[in-house]
């Protein structure tokens, strides 16, 4: 299996881009292994991943506790740092992802864990992205470029978003900054003094 690439010419861009569109996945094969300069880099802030809850598509795991699809990652307990890949289709619909995000989310408030990495594709007009993604302590945007997958052969319209998850999240802030855009989550929109002011003029509060 290849490492990644960040793609440098137009002509690239065409021929090495990560797993397929939506459109053309097939919901029966969701193995599209993460690839490993990629999910190195990203475990080297916290000095390696704990669990791996969607393992079998990597030629060389990711972390000594995996959970393969015969496992059911999502019935499992994490625990420490957490990388998830997780299908990215359903029968064509989006409830994979919004399963996996749930479960991301819960076991992030969980003491046993201390961040989780998720890997997506970037679709800021999906329902799972307000509700889950925005809700991360950090966001990171990959790129530019496109990622070539492990396993993956079809060309995807849509970039890489990176949430983290968890107490440990501003660890990787670092990393995630030298393999794209990031933001924080949770502070997408801070009302500024001035409007808050306005507010309270408008409710006629004394100052």
């Amino acid at each position: 299996m290849s490492d990644p690439s960040v793609d440098e010419t137009d002509n690239e861009k065409d021929l090495h881009h990560g797993p397929m569109m939506q459109a053309e996945q097939d919901p029966s094969n969701n193995e599209y292994g993460t690839p490993s300069e990629l999910w190195r880099r990203l475990a080297q802030p916290v000095d390696g991943f704990d669990v791996d809850p969607c393992s079998g598509a990597e030629a060389t795991p990711i972390a000594p506790t995996r959970y393969t699809e015969e496992d059911d990652g999502l019935r499992q307990a994490w625990h420490g740092d957490v990388f998830v890949n997780p299908p990215w289709s359903s029968n064509g619909d989006a409830s994979a992802k919004e399963q996996w995000l749930s479960k991301c989310r819960a076991e992030a408030n969980r003491d046993a864990v201390d961040s989780v990495v998720v890997l997506l594709p970037s679709d800021t007009s999906a329902g799972w992205f307000h509700e889950h993604v925005l809700a991360a302590e950090i966001v990171c945007f990959y790129g530019p470029g496109r990622l070539s997958f492990d396993g993956g052969g079809k060309n995807p319209s849509f970039g890489i978003l990176i949430p983290v998850y968890g107490d440990d999240a501003e660890a990787y802030r670092d990393v995630l900054d030298s393999i794209g855009t990031v933001i924080d989550g949770r502070g997408v929109y801070q009302p500024t003094i001035q409007t808050g002011l306005v507010a309270a003029a408008q409710r006629g509060d004394s100052a």
